[in-house]
């Protein structure tokens, strides 16, 4: 008895090219919806790390681990390079009682230099040693409202009453949006609404990262114009 011989069918060069078309109109349309995707949470990523050291030096404070701290942030073209420092209470009370330096420098009280007469003004300096209690970080997917230099300086300064809040060089408040290599910087037009002012078309995911004398630290994100609504600054 003779064996039945099966035909064996192989795909043919036409249907791999359709194969082929297909994959390639799926991952055109997949792939930027993906990138999008990604950016988007790398900026979101950046930004709560952001909040976090505002809220976790803040909360050093009110707990008493230092009488008077600060959020340090240094602007270059490149990155943004947050970083939190605490003054303990024997070096607050030398300044305050002993000195009087405390308030005959009122404009000195926020600055940036860590070092004051060979002497630490801030004890503890986030990216020094193994410290939990302070912060360094460095954002490379955002960019800020804020000049850069070589880098720019800007700084605020909390207290755990308040009574001590200092903001340096305009640091009332910090716009983060999306680095792209043809915008480092977070274009804002001048807004009455808002002293934040209004996101350019160039500038993309546009947040800001909010605080008040008390420490108090929010999020809000730019809502963009569109044919129902008007831009807006939205709590997140």
């Amino acid at each position: 008895m003779l064996a039945q011989v099966k035909s064996i069918k192989g795909i043919t060069v036409l249907e791999l090219l359709i194969v082929l078309m297909i994959i390639g109109v799926v991952s055109s349309v997949a792939y930027p919806n993906f990138r999008d995707w990604r950016t988007t949470r790398q900026v979101q990523d950046d930004i709560q790390r952001a909040k976090s050291v505002f809220q976790a030096i803040n909360a050093q404070v009110k707990r008493g681990q230092y009488a008077f701290v600060q959020v340090e942030i240094a602007v270059t073209a490149n990155d943004i390079t947050l970083t939190s420092k605490g003054m303990n209470t024997s070096t607050f009370s030398d300044l305050f009682n002993q000195s009087d330096w405390w308030e005959r420098n009122i404009n000195l009280r926020c600055r940036t230099e860590n070092i004051l007469n060979g002497n630490p003004y801030w004890n503890d300096i986030g990216g020094v040693g193994n410290l939990v209690e302070v912060n360094q970080i460095v954002l490379e997917k955002t960019a800020t409202n804020l000049t850069a230099g070589a880098p720019a300086i800007y700084a605020v300064c909390f207290s755990k009453t308040g009574k001590y809040y200092t903001p340096l060089d305009g640091a009332d408040y910090l716009i983060l949006c999306r680095r792209t290599n043809a915008f480092n910087t977070c274009v804002m037009n001048d807004w009455t609404e808002d002293v934040r002012g209004k996101a350019n078309a160039t500038t993309e995911l546009a947040h800001s990262i909010n605080w008040s004398r008390f420490g108090e630290v929010t999020v809000d994100k730019y809502r963009y114009q569109t044919a129902t609504k008007d831009p807006a600054w939205v709590l997140q």
